[in-house]
């Protein structure tokens, strides 16, 4: 990209220069109905509009592939386009991705938010330059309010304003904030809004380098989204100082002692240095309470040891409380005891403590910096389906609704728990038939021993009249140069190696021989397909209440605690269809067995990456669980 003619094109139109950073941000392929839900349009849409970018970005540098199934992938061949790209918007900083109705919900509230008086709704129209009825975007807005405790009002003839606690607007107005970065100030259309963080960029530096040096010379650490977005909240703190309005927040009295935590510290030493060093920081102690809140939401809880009732007292056995429901709810969802595991019951009390005091306060709040941009959430989608069911419990008990950042920390923290999950698998005897003698059968017995040791028992070479005449050789599988399928070999099963391959070569042919010690195939149950029309509503009356929908062509739907066994594959016949569809039905009883479940999970897992993989099924009497693992 010699210069950045096409990326400019973009700067007038919004739509378009979404798709183009959700595909940049991106990593492997989106499909038009996941774009379109991004976007908030239509997938006729997306197609449209891809076909506009292709056509704009058709150069030997940025261009954009797509495949069935799969969808749409953004290719950027070297580093220094990428950086280009990256510097042009911004991308980190400043540059959002969102929806067009997404943006018109965040200026309603930014708009109600920073007004000293009720608003009109067709003033709001009139500054979006909009002439149809908000009643879907301001749905949107309430439905933000409720997550920290905030109404809508609204008087006839007079406007609409939000009520509640001021303390839950200051932390819903810096939400709205978005960009926790160290550019300029930003200017989101609302002169009032903008001013709340107003400050010049020299002070502003000289702030953040106070700050920068203060919590550095403690023991507690912020992330640099949550470093940014605490000084979001000293620039609106001191704004309201220098204005000298007399701010009640109106906490609540909860039971937590914030004075003996280490942020209580942090801020304490902070405001006295910034107070010296600038005016407008003569904080009340309601802010510095408040401040030292937020301070703990911050805190990167990353050592166990700072997880102790001596730095956070009640909030500890709260946060215990809330990690075991979540705990309680997995285990029971997944028909595995989680509890065993110490790594998860660790990581997932540090995610639960900076959440146990939002409870308290009534408020639903975090940082989702364009989080959904940046992070695939196709991937692992049976965990994710059980975690989506174990975050709408925990909603109606303890009335907190987990942030998108908030929904990844505990999907990470589970899933680690099913990777950690070792699967065990027996040894193979393998004869290795040799045609030519038995020295050239050398190198497959080194590589095969080299690389897969830990599968195998043991190797004999044999030749083929020795394996005619001898009784009670049992063997898990033959292997044989592919010259042996020119003979009437009677030894099964057995696999034909390709003459003159390199080691690596040898690896890859061989490993779906070794995915039979885990035996999948025993493990789970047998694989059945049936073909049945779009219209058989016979066929399809217990399925249409999937468990999850991944992409266009694959459907899941899954009991973990059947009596029956079965995995059933429907494909889908119908000539209309633009893509082969698949909707696929699993019983099971894992009953505790880890080792089951996680080669369930494995398996939706690589239909899910590759579902083109069950194209391949649909002639196969018997068809194997390695077809699916294996490349």
């Amino acid at each position: 990209m010699k210069n950045t003619d096409e990326l400019r094109i973009l700067a007038d139109e919004p739509r378009l220069q979404s798709l183009f950073l959700l595909l940049f941000r991106h990593d492997g392929y989106f499909t038009s109905m996941q774009l379109a839900e991004e976007l908030g349009v239509t997938s006729r849409t997306i197609k449209s509009d891809v076909l506009l970018l292709k056509q704009i970005f058709y150069t030997e540098e940025v261009f954009i592939t797509s495949k069935p199934s799969k969808g749409y992938q953004l290719e950027v061949m070297n580093k220094e386009t990428e950086n280009k790209i990256k510097q042009f918007f911004q991308i980190y900083p400043s540059i959002s991705s969102e929806s067009e109705f997404d943006h018109r919900v965040r200026y309603i509230i930014r708009r109600l938010l920073s007004s000293e008086e009720a608003v009109k709704e067709e003033d709001i129209q009139t500054e979006i330059a909009v002439s149809y009825s908000l009643n879907r975007e301001m749905q949107e807005v309430k439905k933000m309010l409720t997550k920290y405790d905030l109404s809508l009002k609204t008087r006839p003839h007079y406007g609409m304003y939000i009520d509640g606690a001021s303390f839950k607007k200051i932390m819903l107005t810096v939400r709205m904030y978005r960009y926790f970065d160290k550019s300029i100030n930003h200017d989101f259309g609302i002169i009032a809004y903008n001013q709340l963080f107003y400050c010049d960029e020299l002070e502003k530096s000289a702030i953040r380098k106070t700050f920068y040096e203060t919590i550095i010379q403690s023991r507690i650490v912020f992330s640099d989204i949550n470093a940014e977005r605490f000084i979001v909240y000293l620039l609106y703190f001191r704004n309201q100082t220098l204005q000298k309005n007399s701010l009640q927040l109106s906490l609540p009295t909860i039971d937590f002692d914030y004075r003996a935590t280490e942020e209580y510290e942090l801020i304490v030493e902070l405001v006295q240095k910034l107070k010296i060093k600038f005016s407008g920081f003569e904080f009340t102690k309601e802010i510095v309470q408040f401040l030292t809140y937020v301070a703990v939401f911050s805190t990167d809880l990353y050592r166990f040891i700072d997880c102790s009732k001596e730095n956070y007292n009640t909030l500890i056995s709260f946060a215990e409380e809330i990690r075991n429901f979540i705990l309680k709810g997995m285990s029971e969802y997944l028909q595995i005891d989680i509890f065993d595991d110490y790594t998860c019951l660790k990581d997932l009390l540090k995610i639960m403590i900076p959440i146990s005091l939002k409870i308290k306060l009534g408020v639903s709040d975090s940082i989702d910096l364009r989080y959904k941009d940046f992070k695939n959430e196709g991937a692992q989608s049976l965990i994710r389906y059980y975690s989506s069911l174990v975050y709408q419990d925990f909603f109606q008990v303890y009335h907190y609704s987990f942030s998108k950042r908030e929904q990844q920390l505990i999907f990470s923290t589970i899933l680690g728990v099913i990777n950690r999950i070792t699967l065990s698998h027996r040894k193979l005897r393998l004869a290795i038939i040799a045609i030519d003698g038995r020295l050239a059968t050398q190198p497959l017995k080194f590589n095969l021993q080299h690389y897969f040791s830990e599968f195998i028992e043991r190797i004999e070479t044999k030749v083929l009249y020795e394996l005619e005449t001898l009784e009670n050789q049992q063997f898990d599988y033959y292997l044989c140069s592919d010259y042996g399928k020119k003979l009437n070999i009677t030894c099964e099963p057995i696999f034909y190696i390709e003459e003159e391959m390199n080691e690596f070569k040898y690896m890859d042919s061989l490993k779906h021989i070794f995915f039979q010690s885990y035996d999948y195939d025993k493990k789970l149950p047998q694989i059945k397909l049936k073909n049945i029309n779009w219209n058989d509503k016979n066929g399809l009356n217990e399925l249409t209440s999937t468990t999850f929908v991944q992409n266009n062509s694959v459907q899941v739907q899954f009991n973990l605690h059947h009596e029956k066994e079965d995995f059933t594959i429907f494909h889908i016949n119908d000539a209309d269809l633009e893509e082969k569809k698949y909707y696929i039905e699993v019983k099971t009883q894992i009953a505790g067995d880890k080792q089951k479940l996680k080669m369930l999970v494995n398996i939706i897992e690589q239909i899910m990456t590759d579902p083109l993989k069950l194209d391949a099924v649909n002639e196969e009497e018997n068809i194997s669980y390695s077809h699916f693992l294996v490349d």
